[in-house]
């Protein structure tokens, strides 16, 4: 955006530092939208029966809440991978910016063209990724759920679990990890990964799809 539309949508916003494992946004907090100006956060559903799925991971620069800026319903929750920092927007603010201003309605709707593409490549890696893909996913996946509960940004689980999680065998889910391991994106223990670099991960698991 011109510079002029960076500051009107500034108007009245407030910086956030959150620490690592908040939930910063859950179902029934008021709407809100925010940029992330530092760090990596996670946006995921929970069934009633208490399940996650991943829905979407953030970088900094990019929007959170453009579905609530145009008014739709989005029942998930936020958590923030690691030490953050977000742009807490004025929602008034940006919603009558969006009215009024082309630049502001074009920057919002190549957000959620963004946001779409990512959905059609999240699709696309359960559907054609290759093991080392669907392994980097899933125990980011684990891990972001363990920080929750735990505060550690670490997988509980064992290869076969792994495997079966993902609907491969022990074996490829094996030599999957070792190469994610010589990355040095995790590190690995009996029955425990560690992540070392989540964004790493993320970017290993979606590379090249689509």
């Amino acid at each position: 955006m011109p510079r002029e539309s960076r500051d009107q949508i500034l108007v009245n916003s407030t910086k956030i530092r959150y620490r690592a494992g908040t939930i910063a946004f859950q179902p029934g907090d008021p709407d809100r939208a925010d940029i992330l100006e530092k760090g990596f956060a996670r946006l995921y559903l929970t069934s009633s029966e208490g399940r996650q799925t991943t829905i979407r991971y953030v970088h900094p620069g990019e929007l959170m809440g453009g579905m609530l800026v145009m008014g739709a319903v989005f029942d998930g929750s936020v958590q923030m991978i690691v030490d953050s920092i977000v742009i807490h927007l004025d929602l008034l603010t940006v919603r009558r910016r969006v009215e009024v201003d082309p630049a502001a309605g074009s920057a919002l709707a190549a957000d959620l063209a963004q946001r779409y593409s990512h959905c059609v490549r999240t699709i696309a890696l359960h559907a054609f990724g290759s093991v080392v893909q669907r392994v980097a996913f899933d125990l980011l996946d684990r891990a972001s759920r363990t920080q929750l509960s735990a505060g550690q940004l670490e997988a509980a689980v064992s290869q076969q679990e792994i495997a079966d999680g993902i609907g491969s065998a022990r074996p490829v889910v094996a030599k999957g990890l070792t190469a994610i391991r010589a990355g040095r994106l995790v590190d690995t223990a009996h029955r425990r990964v560690r992540i070392i670099d989540p964004v790493g991960l993320e970017a290993l698991a979606l590379s090249g799809l689509l």
